[in-house]
């Protein structure tokens, strides 16, 4: 069974494991959520970076595209959700900047 068919199982113990921990239930429902909505990611980066010679360059960035779009901004979410801070540039990339 992989994670994505899991994700139900995963989400409601880390929505239990917060909201244990004092968290509200929307925040830890939240929380977990975002960290669980992008399992199927996770499936694919372990497939493609497991077998990286047998995909083409174009397979490769398209996934690189999808998982970029989907999985930073559920992971900003959480980042913020559990009051570790704001999301900050560590790696000074500008990220914050518009592209024109």
């Amino acid at each position: 069974m992989g994670l994505a068919e899991k994700e139900t199982t995963i989400q409601k113990r880390i929505q239990k494991a917060f909201e244990e921990s004092g968290y509200s239930e929307k925040d830890s429902y939240d929380i977990s959520f975002h960290m669980t909505d992008w399992l199927e990611d996770i499936e694919g980066l372990q497939k493609v970076y497991s077998n990286i010679d047998n995909f083409s360059n174009d397979e490769i960035t398209s996934f690189i595209y999808k998982f970029v779009i989907h999985v930073p901004n559920h992971l900003n979410a959480a980042m913020k959700l559990t009051g570790l801070g704001p999301v900050t540039d560590v790696f000074e990339a500008n990220i914050f900047e518009d592209d024109e």
